[in-house]
């Protein structure tokens, strides 16, 4: 069941969805959650519970860079897992039906692994992500987020304080509002990017309901399919718009070429091509000596005014505002 007929689809919940009949759901340690405004955003549907909604964390560190290490809450998995309170934590968090499974999760954690020595935990959400009815996961990422922010403050118990600035959270659309909810939860989070956050149910709504620049320490936010399946607003700290931000050079080839040749397989694939570019181009920014240099105006082409990376080296220069730049319409993406 592809994205589209998952909106399509809401109107059923009208009917059936016994969550409309209440308006608060309460779960053991993560508190309370209500479906009145500004958390209306979902359609009236209400977080599953934590075991519906099954959160797992898989940890890679370059010890057991491939077969991951299963964490929990528990302090004593903790201590005894590879996990290393002295160096810096990332995690990753997939979207709407998806998993860690997912090979752009596998992609993004073993470059990261090449490039340093870090805790990676793989964040799978899949029960409450593999929704049929695509305002359920919305209503989701709010648990999700919660049970996220419970394993960072055990980990930092676990580091003995000060770790929460070595946290990095990196989510794709719907994981991106999931590592949202968490660092707002998580204060002196250190920073999240958001790769092409979900937009349908989220746009312009309050900041307590999506990513804004309040839920860590440095938001970052690249926008790949804005106002299709990702917001089209600001909603960091810096916001990059690569080729504009709606829709990226190559896809629109990749989709007709799939249709002609009838490969139905990948329909969903070539569909949401430029919503994917954003883990394409952050994954790519990670070992690559091109930095994805971005600018502060649609036509500028020289930094007088200042410029950014885009991607994993986000923070550096302290960037602030909206930039812009242009990609390849194939691997490397990155222009030098």
């Amino acid at each position: 069941m592809t994205f589209l007929s998952g909106v399509f689809f809401v109107f059923i919940c009208m009917v059936v969805c016994d969550s409309w009949m209440s308006t608060t759901v309460c779960y053991n340690e993560i508190g309370c959650f209500g479906n009145k405004s500004p958390f209306n955003n979902a359609l009236l549907f209400l977080p599953q519970s934590p075991t519906q909604v099954g959160v797992t964390y898989q940890l890679f560190t370059r010890e057991n860079s491939n077969l991951p290490q299963i964490l929990t809450t528990d302090k004593n998995v903790i201590s005894s897992s590879n996990f290393n309170g002295g160096k810096g934590t990332k995690f990753i968090i997939h979207g709407y039906r998806s998993s860690a499974s997912a090979s752009f999760v596998i992609d993004i954690k073993d470059a990261i692994l090449k490039r340093e020595d870090a805790n990676v935990i793989a964040v799978d959400w899949k029960k409450g992500a593999d929704q049929i009815i695509y305002a359920q996961a919305v209503a989701n990422t709010r648990v999700v987020g919660a049970l996220i922010s419970l394993l960072m403050k055990t980990l930092d118990t676990v580091a003995r304080g000060n770790s929460f600035a070595r946290m990095h959270l990196i989510g794709h659309s719907l994981g991106a509002q999931v590592a949202g909810y968490a660092g707002e939860r998580t204060l002196g989070t250190g920073r999240i990017t958001g790769l092409d956050p979900a937009g349908p149910l989220f746009t312009q709504t309050d900041p307590k309901v999506r990513l804004d620049p309040s839920d860590a320490s440095f938001v970052d936010v690249i926008h790949t399919n804005a106002n299709v399946s990702g917001i089209g607003h600001s909603v960091g700290h810096v916001d990059f718009y690569p080729n504009g931000g709606e829709r990226q050079p190559g896809c629109l080839d990749a989709f007709i070429t799939t249709l002609i040749t009838a490969e139905f397989e990948k329909i969903e694939e070539a569909f949401f091509c430029s919503h994917m570019r954003a883990v394409y181009y952050f994954t790519e920014s990670i070992n690559s000596i091109c930095h994805f240099q971005s600018y502060p105006c649609k036509s500028c082409t020289t930094c007088g005014t200042g410029c950014a990376k885009m991607g994993y080296d986000a923070p550096e220069g302290n960037p602030r505002g909206n930039y812009f730049l242009s990609t390849n319409s194939k691997p490397p993406f990155c222009i030098a």
